[in-house]
């Protein structure tokens, strides 16, 4: 049992030497981070909803004013 997590040790070891973490990461925030197109997209949208929430409810703080006093 103990050669065996002994070559399991070994093997994690080698394997993180020879992987380059800061490059995957960089190469996978390349591959996964929007185009500029989509985060403007996005960013109207969420615009959107936060006036459609405003308009329904305007300000919710003078309510919980009111019941308090």
């Amino acid at each position: 049992m103990r050669t065996v997590l002994g070559l399991v040790a070994a093997l994690i070891i080698t394997a993180g030497w020879m992987v380059d973490p800061l490059g995957l990461r960089d190469r996978m925030a390349a591959e996964v981070r929007p185009d500029e197109e989509t985060v403007k997209a996005m960013r109207a949208g969420a615009e959107r909803i936060i006036a459609a929430v405003s308009v329904r409810a305007p300000d919710l703080a003078d309510d919980e004013r009111d019941a308090r006093n």
